[in-house]
């Protein structure tokens, strides 16, 4: 949904229960050092970048511009849509690998009705991100 002057947001279409996957974050995967560079130099890419550490200890992103992926062509991913929320974060990231591939999915961390926001805690300082990423436990 367009929310007047903020732009874009993700609101529910249905009830989730807590502990529930809600969706996952897809994008194209490169290192946490292409992602900062896309951050500085690129402000219309920079707002779709998520970064991470992988089970192997590597400072990774993903990085979500494109509104439709290429492993879902005829669907837009919504996961790149949804907006900071530290106080009134209703989603937590996970880290899941599928066939070793990284794969962000968020869950809710308490009920959420229809109709609602979907926000997460970015997990960094908004005046100067600096790529360091969130500290996700692997599942």
């Amino acid at each position: 949904m367009d929310r007047e002057g903020k732009g874009l947001r993700v609101v529910t279409s249905r009830p989730f229960a807590c502990g529930e996957v809600i969706c996952d974050f897809h994008g194209r995967l490169i290192s946490r050092d292409e992602g900062l560079e896309i951050q500085q130099n690129n402000q219309t890419q920079a707002g779709h970048l998520f970064f991470f550490t992988s089970k192997n200890g590597q400072d990774m992103c993903l990085e979500a511009h494109e509104e439709r992926c290429e492993c879902h062509p005829n669907k837009t991913t919504f996961g790149r849509q949804m907006k900071h929320s530290a106080r009134r974060a209703n989603l937590s990231p996970r880290l899941h690998f599928v066939d070793d591939e990284p794969l962000i999915v968020f869950m809710a961390t308490r009920d959420i009705q229809t109709g609602e926001e979907l926000r997460y805690d970015y997990g960094d300082n908004r005046r100067s991100c600096a790529g360091d990423g969130l500290d996700l436990t692997p599942s």
